[in-house]
């Protein structure tokens, strides 16, 4: 299944690696895919060749491009790009590059508070909240966060259905309201908790990131790998001492 699903580990430092003929390094990676910088754009849907040589043995694996957007957080004046990437199966070389990269503190696994990835959804999306007509401003495995113009109480649970595919059916799950803010002038804001259908909600996001109709939130992936890059140092500070 598309996006993750297996345990996802941050490489200190990144890896040099290769996808297609663009030279990329490899911020974490799982049995499932990696994620990348890089200098130029990667299209969504495209088919790469992504390389990984070490001195102990090397990843050549084929992979589908699910997500490419820039860095809106480089401020060095260099374009610089990430792209999220799949693996076609769970490669053995992949396996045994994680148990490496762990065995010399190379890899952190990921342990996100959060849960899962947030996406913003780059396109109108419509749907409905109970009995409200709403819009989904981004999604996750776990949850979403809602436009809406009415207020809503916090621990209200009402079905929400939103439509990506017209071949596939609404998706329709059930959500709880953690936090609702804004003004009856200027509209609401809601984040939805949503339990039990991460299958169902990774295929949605799958299906957007690959009509680039939703994007990972930049923001919070590079808040999450400044807090494990802090923690790797701290834990090498402590280890030396």
């Amino acid at each position: 299944m598309p996006l993750r699903t297996n345990p996802r580990y941050f490489l200190l430092p990144p890896m040099f690696a290769t996808a297609g003929s663009e030279s990329v390094r490899v911020i974490d990676i799982s049995l499932r895919g990696a994620r990348l910088e890089l200098n130029s754009p990667m299209r969504v849907g495209s088919r790469q060749r992504l390389v990984i040589q070490t001195t102990e043995g090397i990843v050549n694996e084929q992979v589908t491009v699910l997500w490419s957007q820039i860095d809106d957080l480089s401020v060095d004046g260099i374009d610089r790009y990430v792209a999220g990437i799949e693996f076609d199966a769970q490669p053995q070389s992949v396996g045994e590059l994680i148990e490496r990269l762990l065995e010399c503190h190379a890899a952190v696994p990921i342990e996100d508070g959060r849960g899962a990835d947030r996406y913003r959804v780059s396109v109108a999306l419509t749907g409905v909240f109970g009995i409200l007509q709403i819009g989904v401003l981004d999604l996750s495995i776990r949850g979403a966060k809602i436009t809406m113009p009415n207020f809503i109480r916090v621990g209200t649970v009402s079905p929400l259905a939103f439509q990506v595919e017209s071949w596939s059916g609404p998706v329709e799950v059930l959500a709880t309201v953690a936090w609702c803010l804004g003004t009856a002038n200027h509209g609401f804001e809601a984040g939805l908790r949503i339990d039990g259908e991460e299958e169902r909600l990774r295929m949605a996001i799958h299906q957007l990131c690959m009509r680039d109709e939703a994007r990972i939130d930049l923001h919070s992936l590079r808040r999450k790998f400044e807090a494990l890059r802090q923690s790797a140092h701290e834990f090498a500070a402590l280890a030396a001492s």
